[in-house]
Parts: structure tokens; C-alpha cells; sequence
């Protein structure tokens, strides 16, 4: 059909252009006051509900993402730091290679998203907290972590089963989604039938995963971690997304709730039980909300972090551009000229800003001026200057790149916003009250560098071999080979983390040892001392010298432990048996209410205990109070060093038997580098005062 004449088809489509971008604007925030909201959530609006208001939606989102280009185009044309270890050898330096690539620079998690997600948590936790009075933070970081490792073992097994039934898949991908009626489940089969919706949920996560997957990539990883390690960039590092009461670690946490109630009042267990059910239900329930509100601002927000600084300022404002950038303080100038003058104890104050205020425009009435100049309150962190330089240097040690085009300010920016990221995701980790009362975080010690100085004088394998940690973060890591909770392409990667433990491959098995130093929780030993048993098995049909070195707290060992099992559980009851003569305490003479709690944890560590102690060379008892720890929050706070309230126990598993060592001298020496600090660091602190 002829178009009529005068028609013009070159003005209206460029108007059309610009109404749909309009009308897709309004569709991503149909209100001012529906953004507002998202900010309150997020903790870093003003608290009246008027974070975003009044500012240009453009002006925030678009074009934030120039710098992070460069950045990235940058990265692409040289390969990270290939040689971690300055003094590792040729055969070494290819053990070294992480399990995946470190993420790009544009890569950096959304801080909108982090700090929403620390506060979901710190709700939860209080709720928990509040709900069991007694109850310490420690319980909720163990059900924390072992309900996350549930869930990545539930996705592990369902990979696995469509690697060797692909018939499962097809299956799946037949089934059709029930609704309404069809969907409830009858009470008999209640509990069947949410599993299997759960399992629906997983394996739909893995099929958009796969679609996403490339095979082809040469990296150390198979195809089904390599899957898995997709899937997990789709769910929530933190939370678990759908637990049920039915979980290990659901009902280890009702465990641990009762012997707690028994401990406070001494009321009937059948009774403190079924509370027990009750609060934990309700936990998980908020748990399951808090995964579909982080994900829904996920979305809304992106997953990635977007940066203001690459938009060029307009001339006509005033201010500087400070959207979606983090800034540093020092005590006295700027982090360039405190880094050569400052002690490293001083204090690094990370602010994140997230909106830039315009002035008021004429047309604005009195008290509008007034609402659009006040200024968003920034959400700070505080960091110990050691801690800030140290992850400089693994982050540009992970970063190398001799590009002129990358600014030496760009690459600043960039590990703010990263190391802000990571502050924000351990401290959510530790149950997100550590910013605020450094509550929790004992999950997260560390032994002394002086232990790892005798690991590698009595284990060494060379004068090269360092040794590898196998539960370590970027905080606390005394050796660069360590693998970590948040392996790349998530936090940790962006400073030089390995991967995951538990997807150590065994063909990349290297001799030496390996220290770890796991989170005391039950579900995480478990899987620990199942793969260390793994490895060991492998390292003797390949005759490979490897030794572990798992240093964990002690548990009251079966009578059919091995010797060395028999003698240390001898050694610590006779030390007990001197301190009741001494304190004239007669509270271990028989179990009582007030050990009810330990006494659930140990049992729940039990297995795994015996299973390392059966298998191992040697079992050295340290006592509590006579060794001690590294904080578990030593970035945040003034001092490091901590006693240990508990026996721990150091054991040794060995690849081969014939490379022995003297036992006695190993011994001392250890008990030497674990003696506690924390007595000589505060006289140190005095004396400075």
C-alpha cells in the first residue's frame, strides 16, 4: 500500500524510540516512592523513606559501566599473576593455577544487593537469638553453613545423577509445574512432596545454568563442577534458598535449641522440643522470604556493582559524581600519604555513596529545596590499615596488568568497591552483627603464622613448598595457595583465592602439606574428614608425600580409637582431674544441664572426630586457655589474638608411614607456636597507652 504523501518516516520513529524508553524506565520504577523503599531495605537511605527521591533515574544508571570496560579490555589482553609465589618453582607454579579463571573487573557483586542481604541475615539472626535466650551466636553460623553446604551437595547430586542417567533429565524436563490444588501435598506425604518440589526448583536452577555452560573452556575443573560452579553464581552465596525442618542441619540446630532450653530451665524435653520445632520452622520460613527479596532486588538492581566515575560531570551541576563509588578515609589525608606514614594499625574508613544530590531547581517551593538537599547518609565500614594494604596486594598481585590505559585511580576505585564487598559478605557470614557489636565471627579464626612456620620446617617437602590452606579467606590467609568459602568468579577470586576445597581435583594433588583449619560446625567436618580420607587414598596408590594437618576442637573419643586416640583422651582427663583439685570445681563430676549444649555439639562432630583419629600418625591435645587463635574478625578489630575456651586437637595424616619425624621434638615445637598472644598483645597495648 502507497504511503501518503507528506509522510515522513524518519522523525516519528525517533520519537517513538524515545517514548519506549520512557514507558521502559517507568516499567523498572513505576514510583519514586517504590525506589525509596528498595533503598530503606537496602540500610543506606536516611531512614525517612526518601533515599532516592528527587534524583534523575538516568543520571544514576546510565553509562556507569565505562570504566569497568576499559578495566576489563584491559585485563583481557595480559593473564593474571600466573606465578602466585614469587619463589615457586616451574613444577609448582602449574598446581597453582585456581580452579576458574579470577573474575573481571566488571565482575564486582552489587553492594545494593550485599548489604540487603546483610541485613536479611542480621534479622534472621536476632530473631534467633531472641527467640532462644542463652543461645549464642556460634549455633546460628553453624546452621548457617551447614544448610548452605546441604544445598550445594543436593545440586552436586543432581548434576551427577544427569551425568550418568541422562534419562533423569529428560525426565525432569517432561514434568510440567503443578499449581493451585495440585500442588498442595497431602499430610501423610507432606514432607516427601516439599522435598521433591525442592528438587524441582534445584534442577531447574541447573538447566539454566547449562545453557550458559561452555564445555570447551580448559580449566581444571569437570564438566559437572563446571556446572555446578555456574549453578552456584544463580543462587545465594549466603543463604540457603529452600531449607526444610526435615535438613541435617535443621535438626542439629533443634538439637543444639533444646540443650540450650535444658540449660536455662529444667523443664520437660518433649515440651522444649516441640518449641524447639516451632522456632526453627519460622527461621526457615523468613530464611525462604529472604532469598526471593534479595533475588527480586537483584534483578531490579543487577548483579553487578555499576560505577559513576566513568560519566562525564555536567558543567551545569554541582558536586562531584559519586553514584555506586566507595571512598577511602584515613585519620590523616588520604590513602596515599597515610599508607608510608601511618602505622598499619590505624583505622580505614570505607564509605559507600550511593546517589549524587543536585541543588534545588527555582521552580521548587521552600520546603521542597529543603527535602531535595538533603543528602544520603553513606553506609561506612571500618577496616584495620594491616588488613587494607594486605588485600591491596593480593588484589593487584591478582590484577597485574602493565596497560597504560588502566589509571592507577580506576584501579583504586575498583578494589574499594571489592574490598567493601568482601567486609560486607563475612561479616553476613558471621551472622551480620560483627559491624555493629563484633558479635560472631568465631568461625572464622585463624592459628598463628608461627604454626605455619612448623608446618613447613617439619613438613616440607622442599625449601620451595609453603603449604596450602584449605579453609581460609582472604583476611586471615598466611600462604598464597589457600582456598576459601567464596572462590572466584565470586569475591575471594578478586584476591587470588584457588577455589573450593571440596573441589580439590585429585590430578592436581601436589606433594606437601596442607593445613586445615575448618569452621567447627558438624556438617562442615563431615564432608572435610570424608575427603581428606579421599585424598589420602589417592596420594598412597600414587606415591605422592602429602600430609594433612587438621586442627580442630576435641571431642570425647570412642573406646575403639587408635592409640594415639586412647592416649591424648588419657593425658586431657588426668589436666581436668588437676584443675577440680585446684578450683575446688565439681561441675564435670557427672553431666549437668550447663554442659547440655557442648555436649550436643560434640556428639554431632563425633563421626567425623574418630573418623580423622583412626587414620592418623599422631594426636597432639592442646589445653584450653594454655594456646590461643588469631580473631576471626582481626580486620575489624583493635586487637588479634584470642585465648581458646576449648581443647583442641592438632592430627596428622600421613600419605607414607616411612617418613617419619621426631615425634617429641614436633611436639614442643608446636605447642611452642600455639601459645596464646593475647596476654603479651594487650601489656603491648598498655604499655603504648
Amino acid at each position: 500500500m502507497p504511503k501518503p504523501s507528506g509522510s515522513s518516516s524518519g522523525p516519528p520513529r525517533k520519537k517513538k524510540r524515545k517514548l519506549d524508553k520512557k514507558q521502559s524506565n517507568k516499567k523498572k520504577f513505576s514510583s519514586q516512592a517504590e525506589l525509596s523503599t528498595v533503598c530503606n531495605i537496602t540500610g543506606i537511605g536516611g531512614g525517612d523513606g526518601q533515599g532516592l527521591a528527587g534524583d534523575n533515574i538516568d543520571d544514576i544508571w546510565g553509562n556507569e559501566l565505562d570504566c569497568l570496560n576499559e578495566l576489563a579490555t584491559a585485563q583481557a589482553g595480559g593473564s593474571p599473576s600466573a606465578n602466585i609465589k614469587d619463589n615457586a618453582t616451574a613444577e609448582e607454579s602449574q598446581s597453582l593455577t585456581p580452579q576458574n579463571p579470577p573474575p573481571t573487573l566488571k565482575e564486582i557483586p552489587n553492594l545494593r544487593v550485599e548489604l540487603a542481604r546483610h541485613l536479611q541475615v542480621e534479622t534472621l539472626s536476632i530473631f534467633l537469638l531472641q527467640a532462644c535466650p542463652g543461645l549464642r551466636m556460634p549455633t546460628f553460623e553453624r546452621w548457617l553453613m551447614d544448610s548452605k553446604l546441604e544445598e550445594s551437595d543436593r545440586v552436586q547430586s543432581i548434576a551427577e545423577n544427569w551425568v550418568t542417567d541422562p534419562s533423569s533429565k529428560l525426565h525432569f524436563k517432561n514434568q510440567k509445574k503443578k499449581y493451585g490444588r495440585a500442588a498442595q501435598h497431602s499430610e501423610e506425604n507432606a514432607t516427601q512432596g516439599r522435598e521433591d518440589a525442592r528438587r524441582m526448583k534445584e534442577s531447574r536452577i541447573l538447566l539454566d545454568a547449562e545453557k550458559s555452560t561452555n564445555y570447551s573452556e580448559g580449566n581444571q575443573l569437570s564438566d559437572v563442577d563446571r556446572l555446578v560452579m555456574k549453578a552456584r553464581t544463580l543462587i545465594d552465596p549466603v543463604l540457603p534458598g529452600n531449607p526444610l525442618e526435615s535438613d541435617p542441619s535443621s535438626t542439629r540446630l533443634v538439637d543444639e535449641i533444646v540443650a540450650n532450653k535444658l540449660k536455662m530451665n529444667k523443664s520437660d524435653e518433649t515440651i522444649t522440643k516441640e518449641q524447639a520445632e516451632q522456632i526453627v520452622s519460622e527461621l526457615l520460613s523468613r530464611c525462604s522470604e529472604s532469598v526471593k527479596e534479595i533475588q527480586q532486588l537483584q534483578n531490579r538492581f543487577g548483579t553487578y556493582q555499576q560505577f559513576g566515575f566513568g560519566k562525564k560531570r555536567n558543567k551545569n551541576s554541582s558536586g562531584s559524581s559519586t553514584s555506586g563509588l566507595v571512598r577511602a578515609e584515613w585519620p590523616s589525608g588520604d590513602s596515599t600519604t597515610t599508607k608510608k606514614s601511618s602505622p598499619d594499625d590505624s583505622v580505614c574508613s570505607l564509605s559507600y555513596i550511593t546517589t549524587k544530590k543536585k541543588t534545588a531547581s527555582a521552580s521548587l517551593s521552600s520546603d521542597n529545596k529543603d527535602e531535595a538537599q538533603k543528602k544520603t547518609k553513606p553506609f561506612i565500614v571500618k577496616v584495620n590499615g594491616q588488613h587494607y594494604h594486605k588485600l591491596r596486594q593480593l588484589f593487584d598481585k591478582t590484577y597485574m596488568s602493565t596497560d597504560s590505559s588502566v589509571t592507577k585511580d580506576q584501579m583504586t576505585h575498583a578494589f574499594h568497591a571489592a574490598l567493601f564487598a568482601i567486609i560486607i559478605r563475612y561479616s553476613t557470614l558471621a551472622g551480620a552483627q560483627q559491624l555493629n557489636d563484633l558479635r560472631g565471627g568465631g568461625m572464622q579464626g585463624a592459628i598463628h603464622d608461627t604454626v605455619f612456620d612448623c608446618f613447613t620446617k617439619w613438613f616440607g617437602t622442599s625449601p620451595h613448598s609453603s603449604g596450602t590452606e584449605c579453609f581460609a579467606s582472604p583476611f586471615n590467609a598466611n600462604i598464597a595457595h589457600y582456598y576459601s568459602a567464596f572462590p572466584s568468579p565470586d569475591i575471594d577470586g578478586f584476591f587470588g583465592s584457588q577455589g573450593d576445597f571440596f573441589r580439590l581435583d585429585a590430578n592436581t594433588l601436589r606433594p606437601g602439606w596442607y593445613e586445615a583449619n575448618p569452621p567447627f560446625s558438624p556438617g562442615v567436618m563431615q564432608k572435610m574428614a570424608k575427603r581428606l580420607m579421599e585424598l589420602l587414598d589417592i596420594a598412597r596408590e600414587r606415591d605422592i608425600d602429602v600430609t594433612f594437618i587438621v586442627v580442630i576442637p576435641s571431642c570425647q573419643v570412642d573406646s575403639n580409637s587408635s592409640k594415639d586416640g586412647e592416649d591424648a583422651s588419657n593425658e586431657r582427663k588426668k589436666k581436668k582431674k588437676k584443675r577440680k583439685k585446684q578450683k575446688h570445681d565439681s561441675e564435670e563430676d557427672e553431666p549437668s544441664n550447663t554442659n547440655a549444649l557442648t555436649n550436643a555439639i560434640h556428639h554431632s562432630a563425633l563421626s567425623s572426630f574418630n573418623m580423622l583419629v583412626k587414620n592418623c600418625t599422631s594426636h597432639i591435645v592442646l589445653s584450653k586457655r594454655d594456646h590461643g587463635y588469631v580473631e576471626g574478625s582481626q580486620h575489624l578489630r583493635p586487637t588479634q589474638f584470642k585465648e581458646s575456651q576449648y581443647d583442641t586437637s592438632v592430627i596428622v595424616l600421613r600419605s607414607k608411614s616411612c617418613t617419619e619425624i621426631d615425634a617429641e621434638a614436633f611436639e614442643a615445637d608446636l605447642r611452642e607456636a600455639f601459645k596464646s598472644r593475647h596476654l603479651i598483645e594487650l601489656q603491648q597495648r598498655r604499655d603504648c597507652n
